[in-house]
């Protein structure tokens, strides 16, 4: 800036000294001029003065054009230059301030981002978030050594990272290991590219602390695992209609998947006073010999089958409640046994045994007893077949009798009659049996119920704590066994079209809010958002209000059950033309043909249960209004109304179907199904409304105390 400011002195002093040569010319010029009028000179030298005067004066005028014209591009040239050095000045302020824009989204990036040199693979810089997760300052890493970050074989891992971004330009690694300057071992996401900093290559990389990610992926492999195990065993439950044949499928796979030495079934017989050893793997023929002598309520199996709970011991050698010293001295240790159950009944126990030390966790005996569960069910199917099957052979025997007497008319026609009139007696039984199998249980429940009410209320104070829970546990079971048998009831009468219903105005807002009050506590405890949209007024609806509470009951607590915790449950209501019913005809008569081919009014209510729960898939959306589908193992049966806890009865969306087909409408399922966390299901129940004037769009405000919609239940 000094030199600028010093040539830019000299420039205009030489252009202040040209100006100044030039006046001085012009002034000896016209001083000659007035000398020469005064005394004229002689002519030899007037006729070369003057030329030369012309010359000067020429001369003189250029010369201070040109001192001007320097003068003012030398002016140009200083603000010019002025100019260019303010841009200079600027952008140093612009790249002092782009650099610290750029430390500070390194600083505050939320992941943690360093620089490796490309020869040694060394740190050279991190930002906060790296110095933080690494638990390293930045002047620490430059120096730390290799292996004081990667324990054992990860240093190779990645050096070899390294080498492939310089070979391919960008390379990643989603499982590293890295130790933190505590001594804690974390996995960590590396990303790294390679970077062109102009004289020099520099990788760049962004880490990512993983370990809670592989930790719940390595959960959901082995979650995946059991799953796998338990369709492995409900094919070979299937395949296999042998008894013995499907017991060993089934053990063959359990004692592989749990790496046991082996194991085998047994079976109660003879009214629960024998063990049978159906099958068995990996047992030596002396330890066999003693098992066959196995009787129920002695060693770690006779109280399995006895108790139905689970038994298991990390080493038989000091285990006092075995039995069999022989199965000791062929070197068993670690053991567990499992009940194998039918309707709540233990019909045997399956058992693993190993020849080391072994404590089966927590998370294997319940996927044991889930397997029992599904043998127990097998076995209880398989002898129902073995039934079947006598059945089947006495029918074979009934058909050869009805062939040889075909050659006289007379018997054949009596025998048709005969047939007739027992499908006809079958199909009404087939009618009747819900309803009949329902009302004998009631009895025996009544007692039940009324016996162990009387019990808590007379022996409270005298029984233990486990004698309370046992009550509690029979009361719940027994409430639970009623509410089935009403189900039970109810699908049978809507089956044979004898379910009596009222005719009379239906106050639908009224009916969904004292829902909601009653599922109030479900919703809070689990944090469900419910929202509560308006219905159409007016609105002349009519039906049976009891049974239209119970139905969107069930819708409810269905979505209340399905949905998890922090979910989001809605119901809304609006009006739908006939034509704008039978437009969707194509994608909705799948689920009521009557419906479509006895239209019962020309104005409809559409009510939809929307929630955030597992979806229903696209293929399963018309089965799941079936009577019992996917009933599932009846061990698994949830108890309760306000979370899922396994498949139920399967007759709690068959009831709203045909309740609301009763009342002349139909009831639909869609929504975008997968089963993942936020696809949710929408249930639709459509209902006729009475002849009247169209209905006005307003809206008919809910009943005090329901809230508005988003409000939190």
């Amino acid at each position: 800036m000094d030199w600028n400011r010093s040539s830019n002195r000299i420039t205009n002093m030489a252009i202040l000294a040209g100006l100044g040569l030039a006046l001085v010319l012009l002034f000896l010029a016209a001083l000659y001029v007035r000398l020469q009028g005064q005394a004229p000179l002689p002519v030899p030298l007037g006729s070369f003065v003057q030329p030369a005067l012309l010359l000067v004066l020429l001369f003189a005028g250029v010369l201070a054009v040109c001192s001007l014209r320097l003068l003012r591009a030398g002016h140009r040239l200083a603000a010019d230059k002025d100019g260019l050095l303010g841009e200079v000045t600027r952008l140093r302020v612009a790249h002092a301030r782009s650099a610290r824009r750029c430390q500070q989204l390194l600083d505050n990036a939320g992941d943690a981002i360093f620089f490796i040199d490309p020869q040694s693979g060394s740190l050279d810089e991190m930002n906060r978030q790296a110095e933080q997760l690494l638990g390293y300052a930045a002047e620490e890493i430059r120096n730390l050594s290799l292996s004081a970050l990667f324990p054992g074989r990860q240093k190779r891992r990645y050096l070899a990272l390294v080498n492939k971004v310089l070979e391919e330009g960008y390379g990643q690694a989603g499982d590293l290991s890295f130790r933190r300057k505590d001594g804690q071992v974390f996995i960590g996401a590396v990303h790294a590219r390679l970077g062109d900093l102009g004289d020099a290559k520099v990788v760049h990389a962004v880490l990512r602390d993983v370990t809670a990610i592989k930790r719940t992926e390595q959960e959901l492999r082995k979650r995946n695992r059991d799953l796998t195990l338990l369709n492995q065993i409900a094919h070979s439950a299937t395949a296999d209609r042998s008894l013995k044949g499907m017991l060993q499928l089934i053990l063959d796979e359990t004692t592989a998947n749990f790496e046991a030495t082996g194991g085998g079934i047994f079976l109660l017989r003879h009214e629960g006073n024998e063990l049978e050893l159906a099958v068995h793997t990996g047992i030596e023929p002396e330890v066999l010999q003693d098992l066959h002598q196995a009787v129920p309520g002695e060693g770690l199996v006779g109280r399995v089958v006895t108790t139905g709970r689970p038994r298991s011991s990390t080493d038989l050698r000091k285990d006092s409640r075995v039995r069999s010293t022989v199965a000791c001295a062929a070197g068993w240790r670690g053991f567990q046994a499992v009940p194998l159950k039918a309707k709540e009944k233990p019909v045997g126990a399956l058992f693993l045994f190993t020849r080391s030390k072994r404590l089966f966790v927590r998370e294997d005996v319940r996927l044991l007893l889930a397997i029992g569960n599904q043998v127990g069910t097998a076995i209880e199917g398989a002898q129902l077949f073995d039934a079947l099957q006598w059945q089947f052979r006495l029918t074979q025997a009934s058909n050869r009798e009805l062939e040889q007497s075909r050659q006289q008319m007379k018997k054949n026609l009596q025998v048709m009659e005969e047939s007739n009139r027992a499908l006809a007696q079958l199909d009404r039984m087939k009618t009747n049996f819900l309803s009949l199998a329902s009302h004998e249980l009631r009895t025996p429940l009544t007692q039940i119920l009324s016996g162990t009410q009387l019990l808590q209320e007379t022996l409270t104070q005298d029984l233990g704590d486990q004698e309370q829970r046992v009550l509690e546990a029979i009361s719940q079971g027994g409430k639970r066994l009623e509410g089935i048998i009403q189900d039970l009831l109810e699908a049978a009468r809507v089956e044979s079209q004898s379910l009596y219903l009222a005719y009379e105005a239906i106050p639908l807002p009224a009916i969904i809010d004292e829902i909601r009050t009653e599922f109030r506590p479900a919703l809070e405890q689990r944090n469900i958002t419910f929202s509560l949209g308006g219905f159409p007024s007016p609105m002349k609806l009519f039906g049976d209000p009891h049974h239209l509470k119970k139905t969107f009951r069930r819708l409810l607590e269905n979505a209340v059950k399905f949905t998890p915790e922090g979910g989001r449950i809605e119901i809304e209501a609006g009006l739908r033309s006939q034509a704008e019913v039978w437009r969707r005809e194509e994608q909705l008569r799948s689920f009521s043909h009557s419906f479509f081919n006895s239209p019962s009014s020309t104005r409809y209510l559409q009510v939809t249960v929307r929630d955030t729960g597992v979806g229903i898939a696209p293929d399963e959306r018309l089965r799941v209004f079936d009577k019992f589908y996917e009933i599932g193992d009846i061990n698994r049966h949830s108890s309760s109304q306000s979370r899922f806890e396994g498949t139920g009865v399967g007759l709690g969306l068959t009831l709203v179907k045909g309740m609301v087909e009763a009342h002349g409408g139909m009831v639909w399922v869609d929504g975008p199904g997968g089963g993942q966390a936020e696809d949710g299901s929408a249930f639709h129940v459509l209902l006729p409304l009475a002849p009247g004037p169209p209905a006005a769009m307003a809206v008919e405000t809910p009943p005090a105390g329901s809230p508005q919609p988003g409000a939190r239940a």
